[in-house]
């Protein structure tokens, strides 16, 4: 479904990613960890059009994107959420669920396409925030939330926009452990919705329990791939999380 292939992205003289591939197929959950430097928002900027890359290619459903827009790659399916979530701080919760949406039906072609009535949006709106945990925040402004709040309000937008892959990046920072439960669930009960997920994390604990699928990398390069309960034993992965620990 997603397929970089060979990317590679400089800024002056310094390789933010050094020729990483990595591929994500329909229907799974994808992980790629890394500890601070390693690359891999990098990378998710490329993909997601950002940042143009210096080298490879980015294809998604067997088509080019890479060079393309970040507009025109959501308007495939292909979305994402940020480290430090966006959005108006002035307004309400609800109103930047709506906000947003009307924003991506520019892009995304489907249930929130302009022309649908405002009474449905506004519905599916409510649905999103109560599956988020956020309805009985609706009607609060968005810069009260508290920074996990936030995550879940970034992750329900993105959601408005139907997806059929978004890519997660640091979902679970910031988050307690009955609130990371509850987001693993939620992430495999949209995955068996069809949507696909690559989820960016530190949290080795809570990417090893919702991915299938693990691409680690350092200094900007894949160093390990393949079942997540394979990738978390590796000893190059083992020894970069508990040296950047010491």
């Amino acid at each position: 479904m997603l397929e970089a292939k060979n990317v590679s992205l400089s800024y002056g003289g310094v390789r933010a990613v050094d020729n990483v591939s990595i591929r994500v197929g329909e229907g799974q959950i994808v992980g790629l960890i890394g500890t601070n430097g390693a690359g891999k928002t990098s990378l998710f900027n490329v993909i997601s059009g950002f940042t143009p890359g210096s080298a490879g290619t980015v294809t998604f459903d067997g088509k080019r994107i890479d060079g393309k827009p970040p507009s025109e790659i959501a308007g495939e399916g292909l979305l994402r959420t940020f480290q430090t979530p966006v959005g108006f701080p002035r307004m309400t919760v609800l109103e930047n669920m709506l906000v947003f949406s009307r924003a991506d039906a520019k892009a995304r072609k489907g249930l929130f396409a302009s022309g649908t009535p405002d009474r449905i949006v506004l519905e599916q709106a409510m649905v999103m925030l109560d599956e988020f945990g956020l309805a009985s925040r609706a009607n609060d402004w968005v810069q009260d939330l508290s920074a996990p709040e936030l995550k879940m309000l970034e992750f329900s937008r993105a959601m408005m926009a139907q997806p059929r892959l978004l890519m997660l990046d640091e979902p679970a920072a910031g988050v307690n452990p009955a609130m990371m439960e509850s987001l693993t669930a939620r992430i495999r009960k949209l995955r068996d919705r069809g949507v696909t997920f690559l989820v960016v994390d530190h949290n080795l604990k809570f990417i090893s329990a919702v991915c299938e699928e693990i691409f680690a990398m350092a200094d900007g390069r894949l160093i390990a791939e393949g079942p997540a309960a394979e990738v978390i034993r590796n000893p190059e992965v083992i020894r970069l999380y508990i040296g950047s620990a010491a």
